[in-house]
């Protein structure tokens, strides 16, 4: 029952936009189309007759499920939402309209957001019908399914009615994109005069961790001191990862391989911001503090895994405890690993 529902059937009624909440089709250009269902319930809407040729790799179809259970953090994400609001004062709307970019299975954005902001109504969008009808059936299951809409469609596409939304999120979604400046503008195109764009994004602070890890792959070869196969695989991914996403070149053909493409700068984002029409841009980083790196480490090893059972031995943390004390958290604020954008349209 599980997997019939996250797939849903591929089949359409013949009744477009019926079920469909009534506040959710002014909020497109386009019309609405049911894309999987279950039963007589609508679980994913899609854009009809859109001719997007954006793609989406297996990892956020075949495998959704896998993805959605690795990566699940909805109170991880809502304090990053609590952290943003309130580091930067901003206000948002009672019942404000939400258009989520890159949803998935909505449990790091969609779900933080409903907590937030009582009475939003919220459009979660993702080019994965998958992962979107993950969220569709925990929203029925959970009594939100006429709050949020869920509509299979490119986070970069002009089907969004222009200045329709007060808050547009995106819980790391720009870092996958060919060009995130097309991201950044679909945002601000979406949003009122005066309205909120939050996105959650990795930053080329990740370049301090590089060396961290090259400097425990060396030490354990100098020690004679072989680490667990497991942790060593997921130590040379991270480096090889953070060296690829590290001011790539997207004229280059492996670059569009990569399922996390960018590791962004403070300077390079400051720009497309602005270059989207964007008026106010703030980023708070999300973790400077005294043991930053050594927090990081274990868990960039389970992310990387999937497996709750490995550790870097004792002598690796100091390692990462030597850098810790040698960068002040000033210094952690600035090279930033990861952090959130607020961002706001003028008025």
């Amino acid at each position: 029952m599980a997997l019939r529902l996250m797939l849903g059937r591929q089949r359409t009624p013949a009744c477009v936009n019926a079920g469909l909440p009534s506040w959710a089709q002014p909020l497109f250009v386009s019309a609405l189309q049911p894309a999987r269902v279950d039963g007589d319930d609508v679980l994913v809407w899609a854009i009809k007759d859109d001719a997007s040729t954006a793609v989406v790799s297996d990892q956020f179809k075949a495998n959704a499920r896998d993805y959605h259970q690795r990566y699940a953090a909805s109170d991880h994400f809502e304090r990053l939402f609590r952290q943003g609001l309130a580091e930067t004062g901003v206000d948002v709307v009672e019942r404000p309209r939400v258009l989520d970019l890159g949803s998935g299975s909505g449990v790091n954005s969609i779900v933080p957001c409903r907590r937030l902001f009582p009475g939003a109504r919220c459009v979660a969008t993702d080019l994965s019908g998958e992962l979107l009808s993950i969220l569709a059936a925990y929203l029925r299951e959970s009594g939100g399914a006429g709050e949020v809409a869920c509509v299979q469609m490119d986070a970069m596409s002009r089907h969004v009615t222009p200045g329709a939304f007060d808050l547009v999120t995106g819980a790391s979604i720009l870092h996958h994109l060919e060009r995130p400046q097309e991201g950044l503008a679909a945002a601000a195109r979406a949003l009122r005069p005066g309205g909120h764009a939050i996105f959650f994004e990795p930053f080329d602070g990740w370049g301090i961790m590089r060396l961290a890890f090259e400097r425990i792959l060396a030490e354990a070869e100098l020690r004679r001191e072989p680490l667990d196969p497991a942790v060593e695989q997921a130590l040379r991914n991270s480096v090889r990862d953070t060296a690829a996403r590290t001011n790539p070149d997207p004229a280059d053909a492996l670059f569009r391989a990569l399922d996390d493409k960018w590791l962004f700068s403070r300077e390079g984002m400051t720009a497309m911001v602005r270059d989207a029409g964007f008026g106010e841009i703030r980023i708070v980083p999300h973790n400077a503090g005294p043991n930053l790196y050594q927090r990081l480490g274990p868990i960039q090893l389970r992310l990387a895994t999937g497996r709750s059972d490995l550790s870097l031995p004792d002598w690796a943390m100091g390692v990462l405890a030597a850098f810790d004390e040698a960068l002040p958290p000033a210094f952690k604020r600035a090279a930033l690993l990861e952090g959130t954008l607020v961002l706001t349209r003028p008025r």
